[in-house]
């Protein structure tokens, strides 16, 4: 499947499948899946049979392409959600982190007169206004919170750790 996007902008989340995304003069953004989505695409491929990376490519010429992770607020809902459902066990969390270093999707891109940024992170402005908003709303505790507020700049283990510490805070 190709996504193009010539002389303006896109954003969007990138998806699990194989794609092709093709920037010409123009600016394409886009969210990587939350962990916990990551696990259920990762046990949906499993079922499936052998697991072999996805590969995304990105031809961006005179443009832009910024591949950015999800904020903690967002990350912690999601999975809280999740596990609220029944849809993931935070035992399936904690089986899983190994095995998605193992599966994550992989990145080839080619870029002539332009930018191309892999798995930013969100700048700490956006994940303390993020993490503000969702306790205003009440979508996130105060305990739980404060947890993620450790976890702001963080990068992959000690992330996903502090995601799990919030997590138990409201078990």
């Amino acid at each position: 499947m190709i996504q193009f996007c010539i002389m303006g902008g896109y954003e969007g989340l990138i998806r699990p499948d194989k794609k092709i995304y093709v920037t010409l003069m123009g600016g394409c953004e886009l969210k990587k899946p939350t962990v916990a989505r990551q696990i259920l695409t990762h046990r949906r491929h499993e079922s499936e049979g052998p697991l072999r990376p996805r590969r995304q490519f990105f031809l961006t010429i005179m443009g832009a392409t910024e591949i950015l992770c999800p904020t903690l607020a967002e990350e912690f809902i999601d999975l809280r959600e999740m596990i609220h459902s029944g849809t993931l066990a935070m035992a399936d969390f904690d089986r899983a982190l190994a095995d998605l270093a193992r599966s994550e999707t992989s990145y080839a891109s080619f870029t002539l007169m332009g930018g191309f940024s892999e798995s930013e992170l969100p700048t700490e402005e956006k994940e303390i206004e993020s993490l503000a908003l969702q306790r205003h709303l009440g979508n996130i505790s105060e305990e739980a919170g404060q947890v993620l507020q450790f976890g702001i700049g963080q990068r992959d283990a000690e992330r996903r750790a502090t995601l799990r510490r919030a997590i138990l805070t409201e078990a």
